[in-house]
């Protein structure tokens, strides 16, 4: 009897507060925060195993197992399952995405991807081989393909339009303080309390994802968001809308056949039938490639030119990462001022402090102050980049929304927050397809033609980005010029 009463209280005090708890956990910081956490999560898992693979492959190895890879064979595993995981995120995103805006709620694929994840992480946990192990990071791509379509859609449909870029700066800031934490801390752990200790402070942070990702509750969406109404048009509407129709080339006039072919097109692929989308997915790309590309070359070229261990390997990211923590802040600055510039000068100093990197050659102290200087440049130009083309990715699915409801398409088929699911779904195709290209592209030019002609190569390619982002951001720019002044950045975007 006592303990029915127990029960019974617990019970009581559970429907307490699932009722008054409910306006905290639809309220839009509390959103943003498990957004942001479930990236930090996504973000920590990689990167807390990625340190201790190849370790964890080695003690196979010597003690005996064999059933992973042999010693010489180390390496070469260890860059598969990284390759692994972007292909797994890559090719997980088109359907997902797709999944999510089709879904009754964001809610579902949301919850259903945290499963993957905790499958993902016994998988690799326990992988008696290494068929199990590539298994389980296909498992880990497609649950961070997660985080980045349901997870940035959810975003998407809570916060306004003019603050994306402010609260873009909290995500990248959360998976940057993953990123700076989890190789220490899984390097640490593992080299004093062993493999299965790493995977138990990895479970204690994906604990506290679930109870977060579970606590949430999605605010309602309004039937009509993505509708202008008839007769309130404004300026700034009809000046976004000239631009869209002219970098999309659509002909009123003579192109009314194809307009309508286009619009039985799934959203997928009209997605893509803006200039102005395409250049903020190559800008993701370029992003994403030098990114990958410095962590797969610096390593190894700081321990053939300097002698540092991993140790010391693993603080030169600090630089690179540190800027990141004035992510709200330059977001903000984006939201209020407009992305175009910031872009476009954010990737124009990307080409010579990449280039620049060539100059560092001996082990002499200016040397290595000087590669300091670099990469911290390098990390304040990609603490900007990543917000003003979240934002671009969220119009073009805020415009494709508008434009099928208007002309009387309003699809029933998916939530009325749009496409923001598919738009994302291609940011993340893009990301990931640069985190994959760019380790092997940079190592394999290092090991043809060494140090300097990658950083050059990647110099070259930030260079190249900055034209088709600082025409194309925020509308074509000579459409922009010929209007006379751009309007002012309040957030209507």
């Amino acid at each position: 009897m006592r303990y029915c009463n127990i029960w019974a209280s617990i019970h009581r005090t559970y429907h307490t507060w699932i009722k008054t708890s409910r306006p905290f956990r639809s309220s839009t910081p509390y959103i943003i925060f498990v957004i942001a956490f479930s990236a930090y999560t996504d973000q920590f898992l990689y990167a807390a195993i990625v340190p201790v693979t190849p370790f964890a492959l080695q003690q196979s190895q010597e003690a005996g197992g064999g059933h992973i890879a042999s010693h010489s064979q180390i390496q070469s595993w260890t860059t598969i399952l990284l390759a692994v995981f972007g292909a797994g995120c890559f090719l997980a995103s088109p359907p997902w995405a797709w999944f999510t805006d089709h879904a009754t709620t964001r809610r579902r694929p949301f919850l259903l991807g945290l499963l993957v994840l905790w499958a993902a992480t016994i998988l690799l946990w326990f992988a008696p081989n290494f068929a199990t192990q590539v298994a389980g990071r296909l498992a880990q791509g497609l649950s961070s393909a997660v985080v980045w379509t349901t997870g940035f859609a959810v975003l998407a449909d809570t916060v306004d339009s003019g603050s994306l870029g402010e609260v873009t700066g909290y995500v990248n800031l959360a998976i940057d303080g993953a990123s700076m934490m989890a190789p220490v801390l899984g390097g640490v752990v593992f080299k004093h309390c062993g493999y299965n200790a790493v995977f138990g402070l990895i479970l204690a942070v994906l604990g506290v994802d679930t109870i977060c990702r579970v606590a949430m509750v999605e605010p309602p969406q309004e039937e009509d968001s993505a509708v202008i109404p008839k007769g309130e048009v404004s300026e700034t509407t009809s000046l976004d809308l000239k631009s869209s129709l002219h970098i999309e080339n659509v002909n009123h006039a003579s192109g009314a056949e194809s307009h309508r072919t286009k619009a039985h097109l799934p959203a997928m692929i009209r997605l893509l039938f803006s200039v102005r989308f395409v250049a903020a997915l190559w800008g993701v790309l370029t992003l994403a490639v030098v990114f990958s590309g410095l962590e797969a070359i610096i390593p190894t070229t700081v321990h053939t030119r300097f002698g540092w261990d991993s140790e010391g390997s693993g603080l030169l990211f600090l630089p690179l990462s540190l800027p990141a923590m004035a992510g709200p802040v330059l977001g903000k600055m984006t939201d209020t001022y407009g992305g175009r510039w910031f872009l476009a000068g954010s990737f124009v100093v990307l080409c010579p402090a990449l280039v620049l990197l060539r100059l560092v050659t001996e082990d002499r102290v200016d040397h290595k102050v000087l590669l300091c200087f670099l990469l911290f440049a390098v990390g304040c130009c990609m603490a900007i980049i990543p917000q003003p083309l979240f934002s671009e990715v969220a119009h073009r699915s805020r415009e494709l929304s508008r434009q099928d409801k208007e002309a009387g398409r309003g699809s029933r088929k998916t939530r009325s927050g749009g496409y923001y699911g598919q738009a994302y779904g291609y940011y993340n195709m893009a990301w990931s397809l640069g985190n994959t290209l760019g380790p092997l592209l940079c190592g394999f030019t290092v090991e043809a033609s060494g140090w300097k002609t990658a950083t050059l190569a990647l110099g070259v390619l930030s260079g190249v980005t900055a034209l088709p982002v600082v025409l194309c951001c925020e509308g074509w720019w000579f459409d922009r010029r010929r209007e006379g002044p751009t309007r002012k950045h309040s957030g209507n975007r």
